[in-house]
């Protein structure tokens, strides 16, 4: 849909919503608390490096809906409902990561960003998520020596079985 104009509405609301993301992970992650890790990589960092790729990204869409013509019949069209999947899916995942941990929080990103792109294996998607952020936490925690969160809900487990 355009205006009269060639103001190109669904960009700009597509736009608008990449960029409120990408805005709402800057503000959770500056406001995330911090750990004291000694090195200069901590876990802000990739969730800072997304937020502002979402924001510049958010922006450059802003500029090519106003600034080009309008869409010709074979434009590309937005398919919200995989957009919306993806964007709940990193919501919930930035929601749930202090109380699931990264392992559950970041397989349920990944199994709801697969269907997002077609996918309709769950459990094979679930056991693909599982394994990668199981591989991710072991790497920050044994290679770089920062800690992924474990979530609050299995911390007295991990308590116990250190014990």
């Amino acid at each position: 849909m355009t205006t009269e104009k060639g103001l190109r509405l669904g960009e700009v609301a597509f736009g608008l919503a990449v960029l409120a993301l990408g805005v709402f992970i800057a503000f959770e992650t500056w406001t995330m608390p911090g750990v004291g890790a000694a090195t200069t990589v901590g876990p802000r960092l990739f969730p800072g490096l997304v937020a502002a790729g979402l924001i510049l990204v958010g922006l450059w869409l802003q500029l090519e809906a106003v600034t080009t013509g309008p869409v010709k019949a074979d434009g590309i069209e937005i398919d919200w409902p995989s957009f919306s999947l993806v964007a709940s899916g990193l919501l919930l995942q930035i929601v749930l990561l202090e109380t699931l941990g990264w392992i559950l929080a970041g397989t349920l990103l990944f199994v709801m960003t697969a269907r997002a792109f077609g996918s309709r294996r769950h459990l094979t998607n679930a056991l693909i998520g599982l394994a990668l952020t199981t591989l991710t936490l072991v790497v920050f925690d044994l290679g770089l020596d920062l800690e992924l969160p474990v979530g609050s809900l299995f911390e007295p487990l991990l308590d116990a079985l250190q014990k």
